[in-house]
């Protein structure tokens, strides 16, 4: 019998890496920036501490060419590339001593922490005297070993949604991330660990342990140090009685505590960078204001946005792939997205009762995540006045379906699908989902 404890592991490794051999060097979400920021981390240059007005940091000319010669790719469907010419690319030595400034801003207002798994690999590449490119594929790798770790820890934990977070794992879209060199494989680890460590604490029927607190602090702190999404607050949905004796209070302020302090670190880089968006009409500073002044204004942008925008966010959520320019099948979207819906009903458990300010409060986390969202490409990416919010993915919102999920539990439906056969099924979809997601990135980038 196929059980997501067993299938996912090896579902997420293949498939992803599967992936990460067929999309090209850095077609994947902001991958060149990622990956700069990347080897500067596996050097031990962690910028804890950024210069303001200063984007840019020397790195091996070979790094900046092999991303020059990918660089017509995005936005461009019409341009292909072909193995001959990735096989060429690797034969490009990485020199490390010939250097030239690099600008990255993207990825320098983030922390080094979610690039600490991809600068391992990096580092264990020149360690080896691997090529330039040879090193975006170790960063890729690394990234997917521990995306896939985290995954198939947190599904062996959660007393409910099992298969559910295995699908959502196995979207083309995730995969697409962990097979790749994205600093959001690590936000994405952390989100899962998080969201299971904080329902096998709230509805386990395993007894709690301070290891089981202590790891819902660190998952929530390196959650906040990657993308500081309140999914801290989650701790609230454990009940008094799961905590030791007359210690609720003090875990609930350390797990606070520490999360706070790890999400100012981030809030912190990105305010001393200045990051904007140059093309157009931005005020960061202005839309802050305002917001703060106006915040009904603010949530009325926010809900035309998502009363009009919400069904594209949701395909996006399942895959469009590369640099928003791999369109995948609206059949196939409609379908996984009826798959995830069923999902939320049928891989419950009876054993499981969630409690009304449970759900208000998972509720709350939910929206508080999507608002944050919102406000932060608001202020970043939206020009100033606009009526719709601009910038937003549909990626953004992958951390917060597991949490939406528990909104929706119920006993109800619970048992009604047979574990072998439902596992079988979501096996075969799984498959085919990855062979049509695959096939549209050759057909994409190498025309076949």
């Amino acid at each position: 019998m196929i059980t997501p404890g067993r299938f996912v592991l090896v579902a997420v490794l293949l498939f992803g890496g599967l992936f990460a051999l067929v999309t090209p060097p850095f077609q994947a979400p902001d991958e060149t920036e990622h990956f700069d920021r990347a080897y500067r981390v596996s050097e031990g240059r962690l910028d804890l501490f950024p210069v303001p007005g200063r984007a840019a940091a020397p790195l091996p000319v070979s790094v900046h060419r092999i991303g020059e010669m990918f660089g017509d790719l995005p936005f461009h469907p019409e341009s292909k590339t072909s193995p001959r010419a990735i096989l060429a690319a690797l034969r490009i030595p990485l020199a490390p001593a010939r250097r030239e400034p690099v600008s990255f801003p993207g990825s320098l207002k983030y922390t080094c922490v979610p690039y600490i798994p991809s600068a391992i690999g990096i580092a264990a590449g020149r360690l080896l005297g691997a090529p330039a490119l040879a090193l975006l594929y170790l960063a890729r790798l690394a990234n997917l070993l521990c995306g896939a770790l985290a995954v198939a820890f947190a599904v062996r934990r959660l007393p409910a949604f099992a298969w559910l977070t295995t699908m959502v794992a196995l979207t083309p879209m995730t995969l697409h991330l962990l097979g790749s060199a994205s600093g959001d494989v690590t936000t994405l680890a952390a989100s899962f660990v998080l969201v299971a460590t904080v329902a096998r604490l709230a509805w386990g029927t395993e007894e709690a342990t301070r290891g089981d607190f202590l790891l819902m602090a660190a998952a929530s702190a390196v959650l906040c140090a990657s993308k500081p999404l309140p999914l801290a607050l989650l701790a609230l949905l454990i009940p008094a009685a799961r905590f030791p004796r007359g210690r609720r209070a003090v875990f609930l302020l350390f797990h606070f505590g520490l999360s706070l302090l790890a999400a100012s670190w981030p809030i912190m880089t990105t305010r001393v960078m200045d990051y904007r968006r140059l093309e157009t009409a931005t005020d960061p500073g202005r839309q802050i204001h305002d917001l703060l002044l106006h915040p009904f204004h603010f949530l009325g942008v926010v809900i035309r946005d998502y009363a009009v925008h919400t069904p594209r966010y949701l395909g996006q959520l399942v895959g469009k792939l590369g640099w928003l320019d791999v369109q995948l099948p609206i059949p196939f979207l409609v379908v996984y997205l009826a798959v995830l819906l069923a999902l939320i009903f049928l891989d419950t458990s009876s054993r499981i009762e969630v409690r009304p300010w449970q759900r208000g409060i998972a509720a709350a986390v939910v929206l508080a995540g999507m608002s944050f969202i919102s406000a932060t490409e608001y202020a970043t990416w939206t020009p100033y006045g606009a009526d719709f919010i601009q910038g937003i993915q549909g990626r953004y919102f992958l951390p917060l379906v597991l949490p939406a999920a528990w909104i929706f539990h119920s006993r109800r439906w619970a048992g009604r699908a047979e574990p072998g056969r439902l596992g079988m099924a979501l096996g075969a979809f799984s498959v085919i989902s990855c062979g049509i997601a695959l096939w549209a990135l050759v057909g994409r980038y190498y025309g076949i």
